[in-house]
């Protein structure tokens, strides 16, 4: 990572550390796995217990996770499953205070599902199509929300919907080793540190990540590749055999955006970024140092390539560094990635083709809604929208306007300074709507309160700072 991009020492201890080691069976339906995960308790609040979550046994992944063992200190300690299985309590031996750190050492299986062959499909987790997706297939530490008053505070077990992402994780760091059958081409968060042979038909890799979400592992035997480099960032591309000329644009694409956005938000900061065909039909899906583009993409969508490409690119500023809750305010994050792709347009074509493609892609859309008393509030949970239709035209459409709203507001200068401030300011912390309301006070105390209030909702409950102040 770049130097002027890179955390304080004092951020980087406070962060979570895995050391997972993973094997995948030569069927690719069976994932077991072991992690020593060290953290430190950053609340207010003494722990007596620590959430894991499972993220695999999340309905809309559709996989099984089980924990097989727990220890502390080499000590087996007692854990259990909650919230429908999709998280793990383990119990600690003595209360760990503000300040203090601890390792927890976990064992599981994971049983991998296997999903029909159909091109359309979107499938986040599991084997399908001759690709397996693998993100957080290992037990995440859950986030802890400190309360109003000490002792108040709760883990965060939110369940999400395949309407939106579900993955709300801390920064923290990754060292991973993965046995996989060596036909596997991996597709992965971090850099490459070592590649070895592993017996016969297995390879072994080892990839070191951080700071970042999570860690994805996605592979197939059937993938090519083409690497180029942007602002000193390996970028390298991958695609199914037969789709050369989708997977080249892809890495085209993908370059341009990183130049753009590096100029416009900051340094990404990172070795290495990469792209690989997915399961997810006309879709994307972003994760650190990586993002996935449907298949279809590359085909018969071809058309919709670059524009999902340069979206789920900006994600690795607006979700990666600078993270939400995507449950409850998904706006945050896909809002400001989804108006990132017009400043690429307008860099790219010029500003009368970025002014058309935010009237046809998002007002038209916005304006269709309301005529037909459909329109919704921009911050709100997932939940609340009544259907996909309203959901995706209302957190990208309206999302993407509010920053529009900004912009025209604060100037081309000031608005390019506060996404710079923005992302300097909360890089590699979790944010909520508050923190962008502060953020945008400090240009414009009035001009904020009334945007907000306009496209976000109600000031939240604290004293209105005084214009000049």
């Amino acid at each position: 990572m770049q130097t002027s991009a890179w955390p304080s020492d004092e951020m980087l201890d406070l962060m979570p550390r895995y050391e997972i080691s993973i094997d995948l069976d030569n069927n690719l339906q069976v994932l077991t796995g072991t992690a020593h995960i060290h953290f430190t308790n950053t609340s207010p609040d003494p722990w007596t217990y620590v959430i894991f979550r499972l993220y695999p046994n999340l309905e809309q992944y559709g996989g099984l996770l089980s924990i097989q063992s727990a220890a502390i200190g080499g000590r087996a300690v007692p854990f259990s499953y909650e919230d429908q299985n999709t998280a793990v309590r383990v119990e600690l031996p003595v209360a760990l205070f503000s300040g203090k750190a601890t390792t927890v050492y976990l064992s599981w299986v994971l049983d991998i599902p296997q999903w029909e062959d159909n091109a359309l499909a979107y499938r986040l987790f599991g084997n399908s199509q001759e690709m397996l997706s693998l993100p957080l297939a290992y037990p995440s530490l859950a986030v802890y929300q400190p309360g109003l008053t000490t002792g108040t505070g709760q883990w965060w077990l939110e369940r999400g919907s395949v309407r939106g992402d579900a993955a709300f994780n801390q920064a923290s760091l990754f060292a991973v080793i993965a046995t996989l059958p060596s036909d596997q081409t991996p597709v992965t968060s971090g850099t490459l540190i070592t590649s070895t042979l592993a017996g016969p038909g297995f390879s072994r890799h080892g990839w070191v990540a951080g700071p970042v979400r999570e860690f994805l592992l996605h592979t197939s035997n059937r993938f090519q590749s083409a690497t180029t480099t942007a602002y000193d960032t390996r970028i390298t591309s991958y695609w199914l055999a037969g789709d050369e000329a989708g997977g080249r644009a892809a890495l085209q694409y993908t370059a341009a955006a990183l130049r753009i956005y590096s100029d416009l938000f900051g340094p990404y900061g990172y070795a290495d970024l990469r792209v690989a065909a997915g399961p997810l039909g006309v879709r994307g899906m972003e994760y650190p140092q990586a993002f996935l583009l449907g298949v279809q993409l590359y085909g018969e969508y071809r058309a919709d390539l670059e524009i999902r490409t340069v979206h789920e690119a900006a994600h690795q500023w607006w979700y990666q560094t600078v993270h939400n809750d995507p449950v409850n305010f998904p706006w945050m994050d896909e809002g400001i990635s989804e108006y990132a792709s017009k400043l690429y347009y307008e860099a790219i074509r010029g500003r009368s083709y970025a002014e058309s493609l935010q009237a046809r892609r998002w007002q038209a859309v916005i304006d269709l809604l309301t005529a037909g008393g459909a329109d919704a509030p921009l911050n709100q949970p997932v939940a609340l929208y009544a259907d996909g239709a309203q959901y995706e035209s209302v957190v990208y459409g309206k999302g993407a306007l509010f920053y529009d709203a900004v912009n025209q507001a604060l100037g081309e200068r000031q608005f390019e300074a506060f996404l710079k401030s923005y992302q300097k300011n909360y890089r590699f912390q979790i944010v909520t709507p508050t923190d962008l309301l502060t953020e945008l006070r400090a240009y414009d105390p009035k001009v904020a309160d009334s945007l907000y209030e306009k496209w976000i909702g109600p000031l939240p409950d604290e004293e209105k700072p005084e214009i000049g102040d």
